[in-house]
């Protein structure tokens, strides 16, 4: 299991916790782990800009120009005609994430179980983590990116990954 899977796993539960759609969830989650891996590798797609928050508006879908933008916390991603998010005009679907993510995760270990331990992970952190993307990125991915396994199995050190809360 690479750091894809890490990522967008980790971006599915965030968008998980906040809105309680699993759709929804799988497919933000491998839109950001794609966006993510495409931007390292090329540098130059220009996402939305980032906004301010507003209290009780931490997930909002809004038109800008002609195209319909969903809104992270700061972060946003673009989303198709049909609510699935994208990047350049593909979709990424349920399916997709299922495919590309749960089965990678089930040859390692049982999805359902990962994915709980996942979620009581991100519980631990303030919902302004779950809504700022440097922070999401800083505080909840990179402490455990490079050793999720041994996060999954109880083998990190605590003390790290307290130092970052």
């Amino acid at each position: 299991m690479g750091r894809f899977q890490v990522m967008a796993i980790l971006q599915a539960a965030r968008y998980y916790l906040l809105t309680g759609d699993i759709e929804k969830a799988k497919s933000f989650g491998l839109n950001r782990a794609i966006f993510y891996a495409w931007a390292k590798k090329y540098g130059k797609y220009r996402p939305p800009p980032e906004r301010k928050i507003e209290p009780g508006k931490e997930v909002i879908k809004v038109k800008e120009d002609d195209k319909e933008i969903v809104y992270v916390g700061n972060e946003g991603a673009y989303i198709s005609e049909r609510g699935w998010f994208i990047i350049g005009e593909k979709e990424q679907l349920p399916q997709d994430y299922d495919r590309q993510i749960i089965s990678r995760i089930n040859s390692i270990m049982p999805y359902e179980e990962v994915w709980r331990k996942v979620i009581e992970y991100l519980k631990k952190f303030p919902k302004s983590y779950l809504l700022d993307q440097q922070k999401f990125y800083e505080k909840i991915y990179k402490p455990i990116r490079d050793q999720f396994l041994d996060f999954l199995k109880g083998k990190q050190k605590q003390e790290s990954l307290e130092s970052f809360l």
